[in-house]
């Protein structure tokens, strides 16, 4: 607490004066005390005020007047028992004028003699103990003696706490640990003796400027071990901070202060459940809420890795206005970055104590012996066994501390930043302006999704068949006349175009009206008709050709398309209403172009254009085509089919009758996907539709009408609707 200015002089008195009475039960009432004064009872009320504060935020019952003074005296732990040449320059107890220290401990006219001890001076002063120099006379050596601050008007707790103090480090033999010689009562002062530390403390050093990072960490490791000593024989410090870390003229850590310790064997301490004990500061979320009874080896670990950030920022992780915002913010705020306070903070070191820090004490480093090891690992430039936190969870961490989220989630925001409060007046204007952000993003949205892309890829089908020439054929007119990029890629057909769409391997694709199914595909434009062309070779055959029928098949091995083009769809459903299973009529897959060979079936099955080169070099050789006369039927039976005619003009050279062959068929159409952009389905008519012919085959634009049915692209079904009206 920093010294009292002259013009608070009076205040401090009085309420030092009210705190002594409170202790020694001589205090009246609140009111009788604020009326001897009446110039100053407004400050008095609120210092009183604060010290009940702080007794309910612990979880303790409204102090009595009595039990002021206590809570007083647990704020502030710092027992400095150093000896140098500034022995009381930082101690705020030490630097008080005589009249401005509490009137009830004077403390002994000095020198004093304590049984064996002389003591010397004063080297400390904290919220418990008193600390001199002292001379053992009988050893002949120099020591430090702590006398509990009262003398013989100590309450009972002071006392016991006092006796855990030696009793604890008495216990412990560490050369990281101030040693108890001895403890006892002498003349009425309760004191013990130890060994002085001539040198200063860790605080001192953090106040003197910004220490060496190498420094920091070595401090912090040999201290993390020294406790780990004390954590190996049941003990628990509990208020571990800079000030009670001793520093020997050979740089060297010694632990001091177990005032607060807890013993694990016996789950002993001075204190019970609901209190708060420790520095506000550096103590450990578990202890700061209240439930100091339910401390762990991690809560001292806490306690080292902010010690360890003060070390390296010059500043406690959290710090607040008062001791309760302070025990707030431990309780329920993320500690900041080391780097926003020094910027040449190593990662491995600030992830180190962020791993300290963590308010979950499964968390944390599960002893101080692997904090210790993995700052050696640091140390030595060797890889650390913490992990940083993802960005992702940073993230969270500092979204959650805006007033708004952290209303929404159920935590507690201790206090804002000015980022969190402009990013949350940020999102507030935000939701404010969503409607209209929204209409615009849906606009924008749907320009986007609707724009021509900058590259297109169509499926092809088969190889030298006519899916791969009408897709190239229009991928030209694409890129000459609208500068898109494009490709044509192979594929095995019908049922195979219709997986890469869905997929969105590709954005265009020829396929058989059997293979349109499903709520992701729609029609662009019917392209042309397929008919079905049943050849057979063998003159024998051919003789027993049965003009009402196709029974001469049965029995015979049929060519057909492979599995999941148009053509073997096509060939399935024409031989299974012919009633010629494929058990009886065996179907095989083989190359078109193997057709001319003698182990070749005799009979194949084709459905393509009218007018395929295919079909045309077959009848070059001995193939002949048959009609099928059922065609009405088979189009009952499948209504993807339907009756068609190939014409003599189709083949010139192969003797086709003038009234032509009768035959079934089916339609190609161009399919999209239902997202595709209405600029790509709108441009692709247009030069579907361009002079001259894309090919001969194609189904004229006119009668698109015939397949109004079909479940049209929204931009197809207004380029047709738009045809029609013009018509009119």
């Amino acid at each position: 607490m920093p010294v009292p200015s002259e013009a608070d002089d009076p205040i401090d008195e009085a309420f030092a004066a009210y705190l002594r009475s409170c202790d020694e039960g001589s205090v009246g009432s609140r009111e009788e005390f604020l009326a001897q004064f009446p110039e100053m009872a407004e400050e008095l009320k609120s210092l009183m005020d604060a010290a009940d504060a702080i007794h309910r935020f612990t979880g303790a019952s409204v102090p009595d007047s009595g039990e002021v003074a206590q809570a007083a005296a647990a704020a502030d732990t710092v027992d400095v028992m150093v000896a140098g040449p500034d022995d009381s320059g930082d101690d705020p107890a030490a630097t008080l004028p005589e009249a401005h220290r509490p009137k009830g401990d004077p403390g002994p006219t000095l020198p004093y003699t304590l049984g064996d001890y002389e003591l010397l001076e004063v080297i400390g002063r904290g919220g418990m103990g008193v600390v001199y120099r002292a001379t053992q006379r009988m050893l002949n050596r120099t020591v430090a003696v702590k006398m509990i601050r009262g003398g013989m008007l100590a309450c009972e707790n002071d006392v016991r706490r006092f006796y855990t103090e030696a009793q604890a480090a008495a216990r412990l033999h560490h050369p990281g640990i101030v040693p108890v010689y001895q403890f006892g009562h002498e003349a009425g002062h309760h004191f013990f003796s130890m060994a002085l530390i001539e040198g200063t403390d860790l605080q001192r050093k953090i106040n003197d400027g910004e220490l060496p990072i190498e420094d920091a960490a070595r401090y912090v490791r040999d201290v993390a071990r020294a406790l780990e000593h004390a954590h190996q024989n049941d003990l628990l410090h509990r208020d571990m901070k800079p000030a009670n870390i001793l520093i020997d003229q050979k740089d060297r850590v010694h632990i001091t202060d177990f005032g607060l310790a807890k013993n694990l064997s016996t789950d002993s301490s001075v204190t019970g459940s609901g209190a708060a004990v420790g520095t506000p500061n550096y103590m450990a979320p578990e202890q700061a809420g209240g439930h100091s009874d339910r401390a762990t080896r991690q809560s001292d670990v806490y306690s080292l890795g902010a010690i360890l950030f003060a070390c390296v920022t010059g500043r406690p992780p959290l710090v607040g206005d008062s001791v309760v915002e302070t025990l707030m913010q431990v309780v329920h705020e993320p500690p900041p970055a080391m780097r926003s306070f020094r910027s040449n903070v190593p990662t491995d070191l600030e992830t180190i104590v962020a791993k300290c820090l963590e308010k979950e004490p499964r968390k944390r480093y599960q002893s101080a012996r692997d904090l210790a090891e993995d700052l050696d690992a640091f140390m030595e430039g060797r890889p650390i066994l913490a992990r940083p936190r993802g960005r992702l969870l940073k993230m969270w961490h500092w979204v959650a501390g805006v007033p708004l989220v952290g209303a929404l989630i159920g935590r507690k925001i201790v206090r804002t930043s000015p980022g969190h409060r402009r990013f949350q007046a940020a999102m507030l204007l935000l939701l404010a302006l969503s409607p209209f952000l929204f209409v615009i993003g849906a606009m924008l949205w749907s320009h986007h999704i609707e724009a021509m892309p900058q590259s297109v890829t169509l499926a092809g089908g088969l190889d030298q068949g006519t899916y791969n020439r009408v897709s190239q054929a229009l991928a030209d007119r694409l890129e000459q006349s609208a500068g898109v990029a494009t490709r044509v890629v192979a594929s095995g057909g019908s049922l195979d175009n219709r997986q890469r769409l869905i997929a969105r391997e590709v954005q265009l694709a020829p396929m058989q009206a059997s293979a349109i199914s499903g709520d992701e595909l729609c029609v662009i434009a019917p392209l042309f008709y397929e008919a079905a062309h049943l050849l057979v070779r063998a003159p024998e055959l051919l003789e027993h050709q049965d003009s009402f029928g196709l029974q001469f098949l049965a029995g015979q091995r049929i060519a057909v398309g492979p599995i999941g083009s148009g053509s073997r769809r096509a060939a399935d459903m024409i031989l299974d209403s012919l009633k010629l299973p494929a058990d009886a009529t065996p179907r095989e897959v083989i190359p078109w172009d193997r057709l001319q060979s003698t182990d070749a079936p005799d009979v194949a099955l084709i459905c393509v254009g009218r007018g395929s080169e295919l079909v045309s070099q077959l009848l070059r050789r001995d193939w002949r085509l048959v009609a099928i006369p059922q065609g009405i039927t088979i189009s009952m039976q499948h209504p993807t089919l339907r009756t068609i005619t190939i014409d003599p003009t189709d083949y010139p050279t192969a003797g086709i009758p003038e009234g032509g062959l009768a035959t079934v068929g089916t339609t190609a159409f161009l399919v999209t996907r239902r997202d595709a952009p209405s600029a790509l389905v709108q441009t692709t008519l247009e030069l579907l539709y361009q002079s001259p012919r894309l090919f001969v085959d194609l189904i004229p634009r006119e009668r698109a009408a015939e397949w109004q049915g079909l479940d049209l692209h929204h931009a197809a079904r207004g380029y047709f609707e738009s045809l029609d009206i013009e018509s009119r």
